[in-house]
Protein backbone atom coordinates (compact mmCIF):
# COMPACT_ATOMS: atom_id res chain seq x y z
CA UNK A 1 0.00 0.00 0.00
CA UNK A 2 1.49 3.54 -1.01
CA UNK A 3 0.97 6.92 0.59
CA UNK A 4 -1.03 8.89 -1.94
CA UNK A 5 1.23 12.09 -1.47
CA UNK A 6 4.07 9.63 -1.80
CA UNK A 7 3.31 8.90 -5.18
CA UNK A 8 4.97 11.71 -7.50
CA UNK A 9 8.26 11.03 -8.51
CA UNK A 10 8.98 14.71 -6.83
CA UNK A 11 8.03 14.09 -3.81
CA UNK A 12 10.11 10.66 -3.83
CA UNK A 13 13.28 12.89 -4.22
CA UNK A 14 12.14 15.38 -2.07
CA UNK A 15 11.56 12.40 0.68
CA UNK A 16 14.96 10.64 -0.45
CA UNK A 17 16.68 14.20 -0.06
CA UNK A 18 14.89 15.02 3.41
CA UNK A 19 16.59 11.35 4.95
CA UNK A 20 19.75 12.55 3.09
CA UNK A 21 19.90 15.89 5.01
CA UNK A 22 19.18 13.96 7.96
CA UNK A 23 21.80 11.49 7.94
CA UNK A 24 24.26 14.76 6.82
CA UNK A 25 22.91 16.62 10.06
CA UNK A 26 23.17 13.41 12.65
CA UNK A 27 26.89 12.60 10.79
CA UNK A 28 27.92 16.66 11.16
CA UNK A 29 26.89 16.50 15.35
CA UNK A 30 29.19 12.92 15.25
CA UNK A 31 25.64 11.11 15.99
CA UNK A 32 24.90 7.34 15.33
CA UNK A 33 23.21 6.90 11.85
CA UNK A 34 20.50 4.14 12.44
CA UNK A 35 16.98 3.60 12.05
CA UNK A 36 16.15 5.07 15.17
CA UNK A 37 18.34 8.63 15.55
CA UNK A 38 16.84 9.09 11.62
CA UNK A 39 13.26 8.65 13.00
CA UNK A 40 13.88 10.96 15.68
CA UNK A 41 15.71 13.38 13.54
CA UNK A 42 13.25 13.99 11.23
CA UNK A 43 10.38 14.27 13.95
CA UNK A 44 12.93 16.98 15.44
CA UNK A 45 12.85 18.39 11.73
CA UNK A 46 9.21 18.12 11.13
CA UNK A 47 8.76 20.34 14.21
CA UNK A 48 11.24 23.28 13.14
CA UNK A 49 9.11 23.44 9.77
CA UNK A 50 6.44 25.25 9.35
CA UNK A 51 5.08 23.82 6.01
CA UNK A 52 2.48 21.78 6.16
CA UNK A 53 3.32 19.96 2.82
CA UNK A 54 6.55 19.30 3.98
CA UNK A 55 5.78 17.80 7.30
CA UNK A 56 3.67 15.59 5.48
CA UNK A 57 7.19 14.22 3.50
CA UNK A 58 8.84 14.15 6.97
CA UNK A 59 6.28 11.93 8.14
CA UNK A 60 6.43 9.60 5.19
CA UNK A 61 10.30 9.84 5.15
CA UNK A 62 10.32 8.55 9.05
CA UNK A 63 7.67 5.51 7.68
CA UNK A 64 9.86 4.47 4.67
CA UNK A 65 12.68 3.92 7.30
CA UNK A 66 10.99 2.41 9.56
CA UNK A 67 8.72 0.16 7.35
CA UNK A 68 10.87 0.07 4.44
CA UNK A 69 9.08 -2.78 3.16
CA UNK A 70 6.08 -1.04 2.35
CA UNK A 71 8.14 1.53 -0.16
CA UNK A 72 10.33 1.15 -2.92
CA UNK A 73 12.53 4.63 -3.16
CA UNK A 74 14.38 5.02 -5.94
CA UNK A 75 14.55 1.08 -6.52
CA UNK A 76 12.14 1.52 -9.37
CA UNK A 77 14.34 4.11 -11.15
CA UNK A 78 17.60 2.35 -10.41
CA UNK A 79 16.53 -0.79 -11.81
CA UNK A 80 15.85 1.26 -14.83
CA UNK A 81 19.24 2.47 -15.15
CA UNK A 82 21.07 -1.06 -14.72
Amino acid sequence: MKDRAYESASNEDEVCCLIGQAVIELSDANQPVNKSTLSLKLLSMADRDSDDDKVILYWIARKAITQPHKFNIGVTRWANTQ
